[in-house]
């Protein structure tokens, strides 16, 4: 038995296959119940069925070893006041947010594959912080992408760690504005053509707060119009990161024995204080509505395990076969079988060229044998017949 334990809850066949004559490779990734990513299977792990015939897999790639398919990642991040207190090792939690996406840019830059990120903080302006203090989440800040190797990325995310944050935190407005920034059909970054061939990037959203939406009079509507989104693009994932202090923990802390909600923040004996309360609920409910992980961190050094996760959900098994019976034009369905019994989805494919080009050698020499059938049958009759004709003339 391999490390997963027999853990696969979820498999899938990410994209369209990728056929190359009667070759096909398929991106497969792999999921626990709780929607964490596997990254540890074998080759043993894996089969495959094709229009329900069971094919041999000629070669396989672990997630961690095949490069990351072309990702576009959006790191949202809290820049409200709340994130200048100290988490359980002391540290502000914005500082300790730099480092760990740090980690993350560092991680992602190693994998060698084509991915973009973007770190833009949020916030809501009040008394105490202006406008011009906060940061806008607009098409400009969300354009701002880098390969994740790029020195630029690191000299702007040093640049955001020397500012103070101060805002309130509103968390629906910026993810509904750069939910709408990604979906945007015209952007052939994010959505090439199928004509150019180019494979269909990964949409990532990271979304790291330690905070609650503030507006409650408007929270079920905002939140509602964000679920309509997310559910209209469904290539979108969404990450969450709550920062803190769990329900749990501040129910314990501040003697509710019960978990900490919304009616219990205040000030004074038995009340949490706001600035601490983190809607841990909320965050994992945006995070499965999109298939995307949930993780709640109090200190740096888990804040960057769990953006190493969200780094792993981009990995994807890599694995390629011979289509059976392929013809021009032939039209199947796969599915990938993972530790025999956790089932894909089937995915559907067509054949654009009847069989596998031959092998240089076996083409030489078919292309020699027909040279001597067209000189035997053609030309070397030809020439005798003129030499006769030839000598009957002298004769």
């Amino acid at each position: 038995m391999t490390p997963s334990w027999g853990q696969a809850q979820e498999a899938e066949i990410v994209g369209t296959p990728e056929t190359e004559e009667d070759r096909v490779t398929l991106r497969v990734k792999v999921k626990r119940a709780d929607g964490r990513p596997i990254i540890t299977l074998d080759e043993r792990d894996f089969a495959l069925e094709v229009d329900g015939e069971a094919v041999e897999i000629e070669e396989w790639e672990s997630a961690e070893d095949a490069t990351p398919p072309p990702a576009w990642v959006i790191v949202l991040l809290d820049f409200s006041g709340s994130m200048k207190g100290k988490d359980s090792r002391g540290k502000t939690k914005y500082e300790g947010a730099i480092n760990a996406i740090k980690a993350f840019i560092d991680r992602s830059a190693e994998s060698g594959g084509d991915i973009q990120m973007a770190i833009v903080p949020f916030g809501e302006p009040g008394d105490s912080c202006p406008v011009d203090k906060i940061p806008p989440v607009n098409s400009k800040t969300l354009d701002r992408f880098f390969p994740a190797g790029d020195f630029k990325l690191q000299n702007y995310l040093e640049t955001l760690g020397k500012r103070t944050p101060c805002a309130s935190t509103n968390l629906y407005e910026p993810l509904n504005r750069t939910v709408r920034f990604l979906a945007n059909k015209k952007d052939t970054r994010f959505h090439p053509s199928e004509e150019s061939k180019i494979t269909q990037p990964r949409l990532s959203v990271i979304l790291l707060s330690d905070g609650y939406h503030n507006k409650a009079e408007t929270e079920q509507e905002d939140f509602e119009t964000l679920q309509y989104l997310l559910e209209k693009n469904e290539d979108i994932v969404v990450h969450t990161l709550g920062y803190g202090l769990t329900p749990e923990q501040l129910g314990k802390q501040y003697g509710l024995g019960r978990s900490a909600t919304r009616k219990d923040l205040g000030e004074g004996n038995g009340k949490v204080p706001f600035e601490e309360f983190v809607d841990k609920d909320r965050l994992a409910e945006i995070a499965d509505m999109t298939g995307g992980v949930a993780e709640f961190s109090g200190e740096e050094e888990s804040v960057a395990e769990a953006l190493q996760l969200f780094f792993n959900s981009l990995l994807e098994y890599q694995l390629v076969y011979v289509t059976p019976h392929a013809q021009r034009g032939s039209k199947h369905e796969v599915k990938a079988i993972v530790e025999n019994k956790v089932e894909s989805p089937l995915s559907g494919y067509a054949i654009a060229v009847f069989g596998r080009s031959l092998p240089a050698q076996v083409r030489l020499a078919m292309m020699g044998t027909i040279f001597l059938v067209v000189g035997l049958g053609g030309v070397l009759p030809f020439w005798l017949w003129g030499k006769k004709l030839k000598e009957d003339a002298e004769s």
